[in-house]
């Protein structure tokens, strides 16, 4: 017959399992705590201050020159650009794309949260926002998935006290394919905000947005000579969520508490 092996615990293993079971309670109260706290902390948004110099001038009929603006100091001398038209038939843009220097990386149509411009016009147009992207879901009408898009901004005032902005909430787009020089899904008269296009179209919000354009002319109603000049271009982003010091302590803490609580099991098993 085997004989049964007993554990003789005294008075102290008592005292000393308790007091262990005590720190390990408060550890892991405040593990807790400090993770709660670092997920209940709101990722707050980016804003990106871009160089209009850095940017790539296009367009036809337009002139463009690099002159002195207020980013001269950190993007260099002439760091704003003036585009200028003869006539408003015309059409100038100046062109932040995805591969310029500090443009934000991995930005897309749901990741934007607007923009706003610092310029000064002369004449009578009115400058306005181009989004470029590529819809890889072929979802839109357009005649092939690789063909480039526009967002086009479609309001009759866009420019207030010389700041040129938009809001995916409250800005108006069209939507135009540039390759084949066609607007999509009711022609130039179906104007919707770029959250409402994200929401009727809900593969859109993960494509890259490939440029921020910011263009001048192609008005037909307006026959005169305009210029615009941007002296820099703000792009606010959503926040990508990234572990903080919070979280990170307190899941180390957590998993020092597991480690220990195994470990003096293991003991007890091998005592």
């Amino acid at each position: 017959m085997k004989k049964k092996a007993f554990e003789i615990t005294t008075g102290a293993d008592l005292r000393e399992s308790r007091a262990l079971g005590s720190v390990r309670s408060k550890l892991f109260g405040v593990a807790a705590s400090l993770l709660f706290c670092a997920l209940a902390v709101p990722a707050s948004a980016g804003t990106t201050t871009l160089c209009p110099s850095a940017a790539t001038v296009g367009g036809f009929g337009e002139t463009s020159s690099d002159v002195a603006g207020p980013l001269d100091g950190t993007c260099g001398s002439n760091s704003a650009v003036q585009i200028g038209l003869s006539d408003s038939t015309n059409y100038g843009k100046l062109q932040f794309n995805s591969g310029m220097t500090g443009y934000p990386a991995g930005l897309t149509l749901g990741g934007a949260e607007g923009a706003s411009a610092s310029v000064s016009l002369t004449g009578a147009g009115q400058p306005y926002y181009l989004l470029d992207f590529t819809d890889g879901s072929d979802s839109l009408g357009q005649s092939a998935a690789g063909d480039q898009i526009l967002f086009i901004e479609f309001q009759p005032t866009t420019v207030t006290a010389n700041t040129l902005a938009f809001d995916p909430a409250t800005t108006l787009f069209n939507l135009y394919d540039n390759s084949t020089n066609a607007y999509l899904q009711g022609g130039q008269a179906d104007a919707r905000t770029l959250d409402t296009w994200l929401a009727d179209f809900s593969d859109l919000g993960n494509e890259s947005l490939d440029g921020i354009w910011l263009g001048e002319g192609l008005d037909a109603s307006n026959t005169g000579a305009e210029s615009f000049t941007v002296n820099s271009l703000d792009v606010t982003t959503a926040a990508v969520p990234e572990p903080s010091a919070l979280a990170l302590l307190g899941a180390g803490l957590l998993g020092f508490i597991g480690f220990a609580g195994i470990r003096r099991r293991r003991t007890a098993t091998a005592a």
